[in-house]
């Protein structure tokens, strides 16, 4: 052979070898998000293999259908029946994925293949043993699920026939779910997250928002669902006991605080919380204050005492979920809507240095505008939004990605652009700084336009 033509063929071999190796290193690393399609039946898990610069191709056997329907909020975005965290969750050890069926009342439970591609396990979906759930957390065998009970579409449920309720599951070595206990909400109260401490998974959390106002009297916009107005919020402290069975310790009612930034339409509303999560080493829970823009802090005890040690600004509007990242140095916001005082033109993420001394009183460090497409519309509280905004996030396990999805708002039948379904990855620094490194719009993978995908879960096997 020529040398020329030797050197060319190892160059040629050199690179088909870095390929795989690239391909194998990313092997493994998966991200699942859920469709909430509002078709019925057709609700479904879209899994992707993330890459080091923020793309995801789609796994080759999308969708993996979870056997029921999403939640359908075709109002012109009423707060409350889509503000919920972790619908979607994943086993710390990558081999199951969670999914929630809110218009169904059911869990679906898959196992995670090798290859990324998802399989029911035996029985799966499972009742949820309330209506409408939306919320998961899981420590060991223990699987907490929320059900909110705010589906417009299993109305007399919402009127008084039922009530939002926690139910603890054991989930058994084939990945089936055998309810433990139920504790129901009472008042009204509808939860929008639930979430077992990371410090002591002895110890869960709940978190209950409820805005059900008439903000337009008799306006086309603006619909009560309920018999009466409410507007309230509070948090539930429980202890996992043995064998999964769930107690409640502490209803615990906010404190009013110094008001951040708040939009028309919201005046004389309470301190109220909406997103929660726990410090991963520190017995400390942060508390996103939506109605006052500000972030809260609580140190918690193993009796389920819990201590409010104060609150800090956020430069957002409508804080609702926050996440720490796994060394406790950063934590980041996702914040609904611009903020109009400041001309912003989209909805933000806040990043805070909780390093040190700084988690009890995190300091604001960074503010990221996160640019969405999508017409403008009059929401039900009579003011301007976005046609998208950020809702629910997670952290890659490394640390050095953050994905954040934005859902289409407006689903009521005026709204005819079908953008607004887009997930965003953004790369963070060495300093924990986010950008925006790649945007992904899911009408091309499968997501119906009238709906409003959910959730953000990460694998690594």
């Amino acid at each position: 052979m020529h040398p020329r033509h030797f050197r060319h063929s190892v160059t040629a071999l050199l690179l088909v070898l870095g390929s795989a190796n690239f391909a194998f290193a990313e092997h493994g690393r998966y991200l699942y998000i859920q469709t909430n399609d509002v078709r019925e039946g057709q609700n479904a898990v879209l899994g992707y293999l993330r890459h080091d610069d923020g793309t995801l191709t789609p796994l080759a056997g999308n969708p993996f259908y979870s056997g029921g329907t999403g939640i359908n909020n075709d109002t012109h975005g009423k707060l409350g029946p889509n503000d919920n965290d972790t619908p979607v969750i994943a086993s710390p050890d990558g081999k199951r994925l969670f999914s929630v069926n809110t218009h169904s009342n059911t869990v679906a439970v898959f196992d995670i293949q090798a290859d990324g591609s998802l399989r029911h396990v035996k029985g799966s979906p499972f009742p949820s043993h309330g209506i409408a759930p939306n919320s998961l957390s899981l420590s060991g065998r223990t699987l907490l699920v929320s059900n909110r009970n705010e589906d417009y579409h299993q109305i007399e449920e919402l009127r008084g026939k039922a009530k939002a309720s926690y139910v603890s599951f054991e989930v058994k070595g084939d990945g089936s779910l055998r309810k433990v206990s139920k504790i129901e909400v009472e008042g009204g109260q509808k939860p929008t997250q639930v979430h077992i401490s990371q410090s002591d998974p002895a110890i869960a959390f709940g978190n209950d928002f409820q805005v059900d106002a008439d903000f337009d009297g008799d306006g086309p916009r603006s619909i009560l669902a309920g018999k009466k107005p409410s507007v309230q919020g509070q948090l539930r402290v429980f202890q996992i006991g043995d064998s999964s069975l769930l107690a409640e310790r502490k209803l615990v009612q906010l404190p009013e605080t110094k008001a951040g930034y708040k939009y028309k339409g919201m005046d004389g509303v309470p301190s109220m919380p909406l997103g929660i999560w726990s410090h991963p080493s520190e017995p400390l829970l942060y508390v996103g204050l939506v109605t006052r823009n500000e972030l809260g802090v609580y140190q918690f005890g193993k009796d389920g005492e819990m201590k409010f040690l104060g609150s800090v600004l956020n430069s957002g509007q409508d804080i609702c979920w926050v996440l720490p990242n796994k060394k406790g140095t950063r934590l980041y916001t996702v914040n609904n809507l611009p903020r109009t005082d400041l001309n912003d033109k989209a909805a933000s993420i806040t990043t805070y240095d909780i390093s040190g001394a700084r988690a009890v009183k995190p300091t604001e460090i960074h503010r990221l505008l996160l640019s969405h497409p999508g017409e403008w519309f009059k929401n039900n509280r009579n003011f301007d939004q976005p046609g998208s905004t950020p809702f629910q996030c997670a952290l890659s396990p490394e640390d050095n990605m953050l994905y954040v999805i934005c859902q289409r708002i407006n689903q009521h039948d005026e709204n005819k652009s079908e953008e607004g379904n887009i997930l965003h990855s953004l790369k963070l620094d060495a300093k924990g700084i986010p950008s925006v490194s790649h945007s992904r719009h899911l009408g091309p993978d499968g997501v119906n336009f009238r709906s409003r995908p959910q959730g953000v879960a990460i694998v690594n096997r």
